[in-house]
């Protein structure tokens, strides 16, 4: 036997006439192991969201919105208020004529934080639960 000169076929272990159980378990294994540990929330836990200037910002279809400026001036759909007892009367309308209306504050940057924080006590006091503010980015400043 030029061929086979160690006789390495006679030494072999015959070939299994079926799949014993560790193959399974071991099949078993890998698949729970991609299931857990393959998902998106381990592999990828940070979220990046693209930036996108507030004014494309999609709001709740049931939010109401109050605009203030760099120069003091507040904005409702209504327009300009001018005094505090007019913007007391705006929101508790907006309050009365739809109940699980949430609150959104738009400011330029410049203004103050009690400011926002006055228009956020006015508007827990008229019954709103739920307000946030949105903080618009200055003409020059650069965006993330």
């Amino acid at each position: 036997m030029i061929t086979h000169p160690l006789n390495l076929d006679s030494r072999l272990r015959p070939r299994p006439r079926s799949f014993d159980w560790a193959f399974f378990v071991n099949m078993a294994l890998i698949g729970m192991f991609f299931l857990f540990f393959g998902s998106r929330f381990i592999l990828f836990p940070s979220i990046n969201l693209p930036a996108r200037p507030a004014s494309q910002t999609a709001y709740l279809p049931g939010s109401v919105v109050v605009s203030i400026k760099a120069n003091g001036q507040i904005f409702t759909d209504t327009g300009l208020v001018n005094t505090d007892t007019q913007l007391d009367a705006w929101l508790a309308e907006k309050r009365k004529t739809s109940p699980d209306a949430s609150l959104l504050i738009r400011n330029d940057a410049q203004v103050s934080i009690n400011k926002i924080l006055e228009i956020q006590s006015k508007a827990r006091q008229a019954g709103f639960k739920y307000i946030s503010a949105l903080v618009e980015p200055t003409a020059g400043a650069p965006e993330h």
